[in-house]
């Protein structure tokens, strides 16, 4: 499967990226019970809890279980009208602000349209031509995709999660085994799966507002994604390189201002904006600092806004005591 990886990453890319999701085979599940490092989520999970037997991480997403703790809101002064902060090694939530306010997440939804994909039996090879079923109901989303393209599914999910291309990612239901009502409906179970229990879907690209989660719900979700040797290495990527089966091969770069970062270890990453969402960004990474965490900010005014907020907090989870 990774062969068809190299053809449209670079090397240093590819090796990084893999680099990083390998960073989860030395992580022990974790096992509910309390530690010395914070709270877990013993008390508000019920026990019979197991993460999705689609994914291939098994036990290390027992830390999702975490993610429902309390965690304190006195970090500095955010733009963003949300924001969760958890640090994936020692299962701590660092800060919740408004974690759990249901709001639309603009194109943070492709990371569960992403999961859906790979929690069926899909075929990344399958050629996939753009048509009208491709096509978002909101008039004037952009796409670098246009009717009577044909692609792999390969590059629509590096469309969708790379580019934030928005017929890329109603694609996806093409690369999977469902038509697209049926993939719409396995991205609500595989939330519920996951616990994102705030969470609600109705598209794949996320440009309709009744799209809506949370912090909380979408860093869960994030951090699915870091988990996820494969979706972990597209979705961190710098750039992809869009096949064609009948024009030059197109590169897309990532929406992500911080990807070129090479002191951040960036596991995955999304981008979102609409007007009602706002400017939205989740990410799982490695600080400065060696702490792995993940960063989910929803609804800042500005784009510059969200990225001075991740600025802030990495920052600050560098300066807490270790």
């Amino acid at each position: 499967m990774y062969t068809k990886l190299l053809l449209r990453l670079s090397t240093t890319s590819l090796a990084a990226a893999l680099f990083a999701a390998a960073g989860w085979l030395a992580i022990s599940p974790v096992d509910g019970a309390s530690d010395t490092h914070g709270p877990t989520r013993a008390a508000q999970l019920p026990p019979a809890w197991t993460p999705p037997d689609w994914h291939p991480a098994g036990g290390e997403l027992f830390a999702l279980e975490q993610m429902a703790a309390t965690g304190p809101d006195d970090a500095p002064r955010l733009r963003s009208s949300a924001a969760f902060v958890f640090d994936m090694d020692r299962g701590e939530v660092l800060l919740e602000h408004n974690a759990d306010t249901i709001q639309p997440v603009a194109s943070l939804t492709k990371l569960v349209s992403a999961l859906a994909l790979v929690s069926t039996d899909y075929d990344l090879d399958r050629e996939i031509c753009i048509g009208a079923e491709h096509y978002p109901t909101r008039n004037g989303a952009r796409s670098k995709l246009s009717t009577g393209d044909c692609i792999q599914g390969w590059d629509a999910l590096g469309a969708a999660l790379v580019a934030s291309d928005n017929r890329g990612a109603f694609a996806l239901a093409s690369a999977s085994d469902l038509d697209l009502d049926g993939f719409i409906e396995q991205m609500n179970t595989v939330s519920a799966e996951l616990g994102m229990d705030m969470s609600s879907w109705t598209e794949p690209s996320g440009l309709e507002d009744e799209n809506s989660s949370t912090a909380r719900d979408l860093a869960r979700a994030t951090m699915a994604v870091a988990a996820h040797p494969l979706l972990s290495t597209v979705s961190s990527s710098t750039h992809w390189d869009l096949h064609y089966d009948h024009r030059a091969t197109r590169r897309r770069f990532s929406t992500n201002k911080l990807s070129a970062r090479k002191d951040l270890g960036i596991e995955a990453v999304k981008t979102g904006y609409t007007g009602t969402a706002g400017y939205c960004y989740t990410t799982a990474l490695t600080t400065r600092g060696g702490r792995r965490v993940v960063v989910t900010l929803l609804g800042a005014n500005r784009d510059r806004d969200r990225y001075r907020d991740v600025a802030t907090l990495l920052s600050w989870i560098d300066g807490l005591e270790a």
